[in-house]
């Protein structure tokens, strides 16, 4: 059944873990054994998503491919009624562009780095970050990314993932429909459907979605600043260069600290802390000449 009444545009920001079938590390980069296997669900999956909407009152799908290197979707299997961002690094990651949209999808997303029985939960960076506190609330890649979506006026309508960040989303946005896509048992197993009835729960998903939607049930997800991000990272080098930034604060040998006035900053200033750990990072590994 559609919905009836206004179109609307859907910005669906998609990532990799919390996608069924997404088994383990051999699946989740270029060069990895089992990674032509990753790019094939998670494009069966943005196909699946896309066509669930836009047969109930979408009529563009903006998709943003947001997993590593934001390259993975096959485009020349994508379904007619979407558009594609795709690259990396991109300001804003993996929701640059969401202001176009009337209404967002976070699809394939997982728990913060630092939850108990998460598969494959991290925080923007697993090399470079340990864990992200904003006001003082352990922070996901959802609630950083729906902030930022709240304050460009754009409601996020539903997330699809690990049911390990389904607690997460109920508490802090109710209104969104949340689609448990596996279960995570820990760091690298998980539970997950056949397809047929994965599928089956998309569609009813997606209808529900857009027809809160259509009754104005809707909400930005908001915060009143300041923000304080305390980030905990893998590497004392990393705390090292980061806290060159203006307005960082160094709190201990691993754990620095930063105050935002919105959401885009806070975004973007975890995003500048992972790209300079991964920096450090490939700085360390030239040293060692690998």
């Amino acid at each position: 059944m559609g919905v009836e009444g206004k179109h609307y545009t859907v910005y669906l920001s998609v990532d990799l873990e919390g996608l069924p079938g997404i088994s383990g590390l051999s699946q989740v980069a270029p060069g990895y054994p089992l990674y032509n296997d990753a790019r094939e669900i998670m494009t069966w999956a943005v196909n699946v998503f896309s066509d669930a909407f836009l047969s109930n009152g979408a009529t563009e799908v903006l998709v943003a491919d947001s997993h590593g290197y934001m390259n993975n979707l096959e485009y020349m299997k994508l379904i007619e009624g979407t558009r594609i961002l795709q690259g990396y690094p991109r300001p804003y990651s993996m929701v640059l562009g969401v202001e176009e949209a009337d209404a967002a999808a976070f699809v394939g997303y997982h728990s913060a780095a630092g939850t108990l029985g998460g598969f494959l939960d991290h925080t923007y960076s697993s090399r470079t970050i340990y864990r992200v506190f904003l006001n003082g609330r352990h922070t996901s890649e959802f609630l950083l990314n729906a902030l930022y979506a709240g304050e460009k006026g754009v409601p996020v309508i539903l997330v699809a993932g690990d049911e390990a960040l389904e607690r997460e989303v109920k508490e802090l946005a109710p209104w969104i429909v949340f689609v448990p896509l596996k279960k995570g048992v820990a760091r690298l197993s998980a539970w997950y459907e056949d397809r047929p009835r994965v599928e089956s729960r998309i569609w009813k998903s997606v209808q529900e979605a857009m027809e809160r939607l259509e009754r104005g049930e809707a909400r930005l997800l908001t915060i009143e600043s300041p923000l304080n991000l305390r980030i905990e990272l893998r590497d004392a080098l990393y705390a090292d260069m980061a806290q060159l930034v203006p307005g960082t604060r160094r709190v201990s040998a691993y754990t620095i600290e930063y105050t935002a006035d919105k959401p885009s900053e806070a975004l973007a200033f975890v995003e500048l802390v992972a790209w300079i750990g991964g920096s450090a990072n490939a700085l360390v590994q030239s040293m060692r000449g690998s």
